[in-house]
């Protein structure tokens, strides 16, 4: 009877173990399950900023950070899924491009005195985004040890000056795509606001090209508003001197005419 009794309690045992073992690989499943999506979801952000973000904003800390973290990412997508052939040709050329980025000169001074074309203000909402997502990325990233601290505050430092930069290009780029088409008054009214973003900066001393060529355009552009208000004065003026003339005509005309038909 004892030996029943301690049989039954060890196939309880049994069966509870097994139940709470299902529930804990199911829940080991789910979290890595989780745990992939979020790791695909970075890569591909990552990806994506290293495509959409301008090149001309990304120094040198920026562009190995950003390398060092895909291969990271890589690492980590294989190590919890399976490994794959497009990933691995992936980290290749990442591992290429880190190589040669490692052997670059610092082009600061070049690079901030260029201006950027920002066509459209959805994709400078999407450049913001993505510069957004590099700051939370840079910050774990230090914590995790994969890039040093003196490297992550330069990092910082410039996605701050990349946030600054995105509103200034944008504004001179729709002001001088407003120029082309000769839509003076927008374009004045953008080349204004680049001007007030750029005094505002905190990198203005390293724009002074961008701010003489920012005059230039702004004296020229109130120089063509000023000659287009006098153009269509004048011409205003002529059409208001034919309609006297015209109207004169047709009053004598009609002096005329009354005086035939009194006859």
């Amino acid at each position: 009877m004892d030996m029943l009794a301690v049989i039954g309690v060890l196939m309880v045992l049994t069966l509870v173990s097994s139940v709470f073992l299902k529930s804990y690989l199911e829940k080991k499943k789910i979290e890595r399950a989780r745990m992939l999506v979020d790791l695909h979801d970075d890569l591909r952000r990552m990806q994506n900023a290293l495509a959409i973000i301008p090149e001309i904003y990304l120094d040198i800390p920026t562009k190995i950070f950003m390398i060092k973290r895909l291969i990271q990412l890589i690492d980590a997508v294989e190590e919890i899924g399976n490994e794959s052939q497009s990933l691995n040709m992936l980290k290749m050329d990442l591992e290429a491009q880190l190589a040669k980025t490692l052997q670059s000169k610092d082009d600061s001074v070049k690079r901030l005195s260029t201006w950027t074309k920002i066509e459209h203000p959805d994709t400078a909402q999407e450049i913001r985004t993505l510069t957004k997502f590099l700051h939370k990325q840079i910050l774990s990233s230090v914590k995790s040890g994969l890039v040093p601290r003196a490297h992550g505050a330069r990092v910082v430092k410039n996605l701050k000056v990349v946030m600054h930069r995105i509103a200034l290009d944008l504004n001179y780029t729709l002001a001088t795509s407003a120029l082309k088409m000769n839509k003076l008054r927008p374009a004045l009214g953008k080349l204004r606001v680049a001007k007030g973003l750029l005094t505002k900066s905190p990198i203005k001393q390293h724009l002074k090209n961008q701010k003489d060529e920012l005059d230039a355009l702004i004296e020229k552009t109130e120089r063509r508003l000023v000659s287009q208000r006098k153009a269509n004065a004048a011409t205003t003026e002529n059409k208001l001197a034919s309609g006297m003339d015209k109207i004169q005509e047709e009053e004598a005309w009609d002096s005329k005419k009354n005086l035939y038909d009194s006859e």
